[in-house]
């Protein structure tokens, strides 16, 4: 149903002034003034709720994963003592769909506070915009409706999927955040027990406090831990990639590499990401070097950035030196790793120039771990450092990473 309008409204209040000045009966102009006084306060009614209509959002950014839902809040408060019996609130999710509960049809009291939410489920990664929103209401008797926009936007981020993974953590530096088996890891700062003295215990080892009130030596022993320091090198070169299934094959090695730094960083180890894919930044498409750091932040800016990558659609032979979008080329141009970082290559599987490149610049003595995305390649190389593991990253399913045999 419509509201009559402001064209109603100038239409009543020439009848009611006609009515007033052409008609010498006291009872038909009281009519006119009545006519007339109701449109006047028609059009204050509708100033006064214009100016105490408050709509706002918290200033905050969503979060979530890949085919999760996002509730999307929106307060309303009516600041005045006159109720609003008709408002429509509307918020533009753009590309998202909320089933069109993004729209609402409501009426506040005087001095009443709504809270309105409503759900966009996020079924591609990326970094979406939501707002602004769009308010309708009117006096009463709908003579002045009244249509508004606030700009209050917020960003909505879609990180990738994040499936379960497995990755042997058996090796690596010593003194870190996750318990290995190995005693030549063990950490001086995290005490475990203490045991018998065994012959060829360093001195270092002997609790003498122990020794003395029980009479026999005895040692002390650590919580052997390690830590796992990993760069991410993932290829998101279009050229790399078959193409047949080639938009799900990058999408299923993004999500394989979000699933590896969510692993790692619940672990408390430290991330870094090299990636061929594209970033807008000032109106230019630049390929993302993240260093390699620990912390929750580091975690978040990573994920923040494979939400948002896209696929370089630049033919490595016609890019200049500087922006080759190789990948060896590129992790060349950065530099070297320190030592004990594992570099996981994701990605389609190299030449064997490009694996020899890749395999100098690292080093023999830093681990490399090699998964393959899944396009029915069959021509498996072989690699020829035994430190470098061959996975494969499967095409669907939960179990992401696969040894290949």
């Amino acid at each position: 149903m419509t509201s009559p309008g402001k064209g109603t409204a100038i239409t009543l209040t020439v009848v009611g002034l006609f009515l007033v000045l052409f008609f010498p009966f006291y009872a038909i102009q009281w009519i006119g003034y009545a006519v007339v006084l109701v449109v006047v306060l028609s059009y204050l009614y509708s100033r006064i709720i214009r100016g105490g209509l408050s709509v706002e959002r918290a200033p905050m950014d969503l979060v979530i994963y890949r085919y999760q839902n996002a509730t999307v809040s929106i307060r309303i408060a009516n600041q005045t003592v006159l109720p609003i019996p008709h408002l429509v609130v509307g918020d533009n999710p753009g590309t998202l769909y909320s089933g069109y509960e993004n729209i609402r049809l409501l009426s506040l009291g005087p001095g009443e506070r709504r809270l309105l939410d409503y759900r966009i489920r996020g079924m591609n990664r990326g970094s979406y915009r939501i707002g602004p929103i769009s308010v309708r209401y009117s006096d009463p008797l709908g003579f002045f409706p009244v249509s508004a926009t606030v700009p209050a936007e917020i960003r909505l981020i879609v990180y990738p999927s994040i499936l379960p993974v497995r990755v042997p953590m058996n090796a690596g530096l010593p003194a870190g955040t996750i318990t290995a088996a190995n005693r030549i890891y063990e950490d001086p700062t995290r005490y475990r027990s203490v045991r018998e003295y065994v012959p060829g215990d360093e001195m270092r080892r002997i609790n003498w406090k122990v020794s003395a009130r029980t009479g026999r030596l005895h040692s002390n022993e650590w919580l052997p831990t390690i830590n796992f320091p990993v760069m991410v090198l993932l290829n998101l070169t279009a050229d790399d990639y078959e193409l047949r299934q080639r938009y799900h094959h990058m999408e299923r090695t993004i999500d394989a590499a979000a699933s590896l730094v969510h692993h790692l960083a619940v672990r408390g180890q430290s991330i870094g990401l090299g990636s061929t894919g594209t970033l807008k930044a000032d109106e230019q498409a630049v390929m993302p070097w993240i260093p390699i750091a620990a912390g929750p932040q580091r975690a978040v800016s990573v994920l923040q950035t494979l939400a948002q990558l896209q696929p370089n659609e630049q033919p490595v032979a016609t890019a200049g030196p500087d922006r080759s979008p190789d990948v060896v080329s590129f992790f060349l141009e950065h530099g070297s790793v320190s030592f004990g970082t594992r570099v996981f290559y994701l990605g389609p599987p190299l030449a064997s120039d490009r694996m020899a490149a890749l395999l100098t610049s690292v080093g023999d003595r830093t681990l490399i771990r090699l998964h393959y995305t899944d396009e029915g390649v069959t021509d498996r190389q072989t690699l020829p450092v035994e430190s470098v593991k061959l996975w494969r990253i499967t095409e669907f399913g939960d179990e992401v990473f696969v040894p290949q045999t």
